[in-house]
């Protein structure tokens, strides 16, 4: 992060959350109140409902391989080859995948930036990316803004180790 400025690192919008959930992570985009998320939906660590944006269910093989770090980078080859190979589904069928798939939930205060999310399931790489999208927050403890900068900045690297950074700064998915 020592070459980037703070700045840079701005709560991405709901939109572009979105667009990187659905495109980049190829997740299933499902509405909150449906009946097949429902004991997902239970977690007493979830947002308030009033500001949630988005509910998805990331699911392929390979998006989860490269969030858990079995396959290094989104733009490999072993990447490209796993993709080729998974199982495609629609949203009627999230319910038979929720026990290995990992359901994100994005929240916003005032329905334009992100301003916390959830993550239901294993992912490594995935808490980091999405705590880089929440952008530096503003602490006016001393002690805990030290604590915090030095955890952004190892959220950071692993999402510049992962070869992801640049497209989160651009608003690239």
């Amino acid at each position: 992060m020592d070459k980037y400025s703070p700045q840079e690192f701005g709560a991405k919008n709901i939109a572009f959350i979105d667009q990187m959930m659905v495109e980049r992570f190829h997740a299933i985009s499902v509405d909150k109140n449906d009946e097949k998320i429902a004991r997902v939906m239970e977690d007493p660590f979830l947002p308030s409902s009033d500001t949630i944006c988005g509910v998805y269910c990331i699911y392929r093989k390979s998006v989860l391989d490269v969030l858990n770090g079995n396959i290094a980078f989104f733009s490999s080859y072993e990447f490209e080859a796993a993709c080729s190979s998974d199982k495609l589904i629609t949203e009627e069928y999230v319910e038979d995948v929720l026990d290995f798939a990992t359901v994100v939930i994005i929240a916003s205060e005032d329905k334009k930036y992100m301003s916390h999310y959830f993550i239901g399931g294993n992912s490594k790489k995935l808490n980091c990316i999405l705590n880089v999208c929440s952008g530096v927050t503003k602490i006016a403890n001393k002690k805990n803004f030290s604590h915090t900068i030095k955890r952004f900045k190892e959220d950071v690297s692993v999402v510049e180790n992962m070869d992801y950074l640049k497209n989160i700064l651009n608003e690239i998915v």
